[in-house]
């Protein structure tokens, strides 16, 4: 059924691009054979090798017969397309080299068979010829110079080329200002290799550069939070620790440890620091109010971290919450309750073993842990914690 409607779609495009072609030759005086020589004949053997059922001989037989001319391109370049969509880029390739080679393209024609030949050469793996060509539209300042950068960009990506694709992503914020948050996850990736050679200067270098160009980066915040502790600054530390919680709240349990190395060597008040954090999320992670429940419990007793973590619960069921009110109270009720009460807890911790925390909010990715960058996607500061009842 897919190969009769991709024949179907080839045949009109031919269709149309014939006609085209043909109006435009008798216009330019180039139809030198009277109507229903070589040229109809051509389409009378493709139609043969079609109703015997060899689409790839009729395919070819309707290339040969379908003139290039400035009235034609975008037909030859769709054709091109439908072979690489379909998987045989190798023949894509080959149409769009055909029309890079015609002498009567114009400027803009050429850079768009240029731009969808350097696409069949990335989908092949040919990058280094992919990347020629993209850097060519670059420097030329063709109209499709941004979505030239973006590919290219991506070719940098994919290799792991971060100063390159540092490099090439400066020169694309300055088309498209959103790219700004890839590009401070480019500054992260380059920190992270200069942290494993244990380039302390460098690295803090490198996520500056990612907050300067991104201001809401969570990502250099965290890692810049986590440096300047390493190093001894915990003063330093605790800055960047309460511009997370002005800047993405939601992330803090990534950094509770931190929290509290920070709160033990007197840089901030852990209460206040949560209370703050739990004012500012809407809802709540159950993460952050377990955490502010614990410091309840220590000044204030067992009896007023429950009624805290009920008072939140009720609002935004959470399993957490429950396996968190189990254990403080487990041990308060008479052996039979206890063994209820263990029972139900490893019933409860079941429901929630296998449970995902975060999830991609452009293509509906789940997981454990906290990607920077969307496994399934691709994309970059996609992926954010469940709270609420979706952590429910």
């Amino acid at each position: 059924m897919q190969e009769l409607l991709f024949l179907g779609l080839f045949m009109g495009a031919l269709a149309i691009g014939w006609l085209l072609g043909r109006r435009e030759a008798i216009k330019v005086g180039f139809m030198l054979e009277p109507h229903g020589s070589a040229l109809d004949r051509q389409y009378f053997v493709g139609l043969n090798y079609l109703l015997n059922e060899q689409p790839d001989e009729a395919i070819e037989t309707f290339i040969r017969a379908l003139e290039v001319n400035p009235e034609t391109v975008e037909t030859h370049i769709a054709i091109g397309k439908l072979f690489c969509q379909r998987g045989d880029v190798e023949r894509a390739i080959k149409v769009h080299q055909n029309l890079l080679a015609r002498p009567n393209l114009t400027r803009e024609q050429g850079d768009r068979v240029q731009f969808e030949l350097a696409r069949d050469y990335l989908v092949v793996g040919m990058h280094s010829r992919a990347q020629r060509l993209l850097d060519e539209l670059i420097e030329s300042s063709s109209p499709l110079r941004a979505e030239a950068l973006v590919d290219l960009v991506k070719v940098h990506e994919r290799e792991h080329d971060w100063n390159e694709a540092v490099s090439v992503g400066r020169k694309l914020v300055r088309e498209r200002p959103g790219f700004a948050v890839t590009l401070a996850h480019y500054h992260c990736e380059m920190a992270a290799e200069a942290l494993q050679r244990k380039e302390w200067q460098q690295a803090r270098v490198c996520l500056e550069a990612a907050i300067n160009t991104d201001k809401t980066s969570v990502r250099a915040i965290l890692e810049l939070a986590a440096l300047e502790e390493s190093r001894g600054d915990a003063l330093e530390a605790t800055r960047w620790l309460q511009q997370l919680v002005l800047i993405g709240p939601d992330f803090v349990p990534q950094a509770l440890p931190l929290v509290r190395r920070c709160a033990d060597n007197g840089g901030l008040i852990l209460a206040d620091y949560l209370d703050k954090v739990i004012e500012r999320s809407s809802p709540p992670q159950i993460v952050t109010v377990l955490a502010r429940a614990d410091e309840i419990k220590e000044t204030s007793g067992i009896s007023n971290a429950s009624r805290y973590v009920v008072a939140h619960i009720q609002n935004q069921p959470s399993l957490r919450g429950l396996i968190y009110l189990i254990d403080l109270h487990k041990d308060k009720v008479e052996p039979r309750g206890q063994q209820n009460l263990t029972v139900l807890r490893e019933i409860v911790e079941a429901l929630i073993i296998d449970a995902h925390h975060y999830r991609c909010e452009a293509c509906g990715f789940s997981g454990r842990r906290l990607h920077w960058q969307c496994p399934t996607c691709h994309g970059w500061s996609t992926i954010r914690p469940l709270k609420g009842r979706d952590a429910a």
